[in-house]
């Protein structure tokens, strides 16, 4: 017997909308996984979608922020499948050509109409731990995400070009003189046109580092209001706790190249290794003893896992390493990420 494909269109209009129950996201995840009802979905969205067109008053919008809306939702923890996604994604992926298209505009021209009635919405684009994340904004500026980093912008991105970052990320900026692109990095704000650079801005570290491979970039210090201009091949360093910054010239390579995949470390100290490898690896990573001075570390690492690096550094440097591993505490409520404890006395 034919299973039924009729589907019920006004549930998933009102999941569009936002407007939708738990009943209507568990439907919406029936459809999209059913084969059976491949057919009637794509005519029910191609009917909506030429309905759509004939709609002049949003002919000219632009749409790009509420496509990064829809990725968000779809792949945020609140709407994920416990059990059934790895079954709809081989499905969905051949059924992606048919359907993407009429679906995002129709997507985006319905919550675009539900947005002219409440706030602007915030857009956020994450790269989890272990993870990079290449991304492109509405205005055709693109970049990468590194791991546990994230940026956030309104939905009237293309009337301000402002950015929230979190983490670390490489800009590719689209060049547009009348509209100056933005970055606010926690204690920064990063202004360019068109430029390529750098930011490392994490929450639970110290310092914001910006390093500028091509252009030019203004860097405001928001509690003293200073402007300061960094020029290529230059970093910029914000001590959060003393209030101060220094700028040197660097290569550039070094700092850029996790968007490649690669660790690469220049005769960098031991303090600078445990920092990037902490964020690379998504460990903590503690120093013990102060015998520390004379070391500097050369290397370009690209598919090695941790183990292998740490195995690499006791043998090339005068240091030992212990690794504790994650563990779950407090029944089973606090998670403890992994955490290398790294010695220059050898056990």
């Amino acid at each position: 017997m034919e299973k039924d494909s009729k589907i019920d269109i006004e549930k998933i209009n009102r999941f569009l909308r936002e407007e939708h129950s738990e009943e209507d996201r568990l439907y919406l995840n029936e459809v999209f996984c059913d084969e059976n009802k491949v057919k009637e979905l794509e005519k029910n969205l191609r009917k909506q979608w030429y309905d759509q067109l004939s709609d002049n008053d949003f002919k000219e919008k632009q749409l790009d922020h509420i496509l990064y809306k829809i990725h968000y939702n779809i792949n945020s923890e609140k709407y994920k499948p416990k059990h059934t996604i790895s079954k709809c994604i081989n499905w969905l992926s051949r059924i992606a050509v048919v359907l993407i298209l009429p679906l995002i505009l129709y997507c985006g021209i319905n919550l675009y109409k539900s947005t002219i009635r409440k706030e602007l919405p915030w857009i956020e684009i994450n790269a989890p731990a272990w993870t990079r994340a290449q991304f492109t904004l509405p205005d055709g500026t693109k970049g990468w995400l590194n791991s546990n980093s994230s940026i956030r912008y309104k939905g009237n991105y293309l009337n301000n070009r402002n950015v929230i970052l979190n983490g670390e990320a490489f800009f590719d900026v689209f060049t547009d003189e009348k509209r100056p692109f933005v970055v606010d990095a926690n204690e920064v704000i990063i202004t360019a046109v068109g430029t390529r650079f750098n930011v490392a801005s994490y929450d639970e570290e110290n310092e914001v580092e910006v390093v500028l491979e091509e252009g030019k970039i203004l860097v405001n210090d928001k509690k003293e209001d200073k402007l300061i201009q960094i020029a290529p091949n230059e970093r910029f360093i914000y001590n959060k706790n003393l209030n101060t910054y220094i700028t040197d010239t660097v290569q550039i390579k070094k700092y850029t190249s996790w968007t490649e995949g690669k660790l690469i470390f220049r005769n960098d100290p031991i303090d600078v290794i445990a920092r990037r490898l902490g964020r690379w690896y998504n460990v903590d990573v503690e120093l013990v003893n102060n015998n520390y001075q004379d070391i500097l570390l050369r290397a370009t690492f690209e598919n090695e896992n941790l183990e292998e690096v740490l195995f690499y550094l006791k043998n090339s440097l005068n240091i030992d390493y212990k690794i504790i591993n994650e563990n779950i505490l407090e029944n089973n409520e606090v998670y403890v990420k992994k955490k290398v404890i790294i010695s220059t006395e050898r056990t």
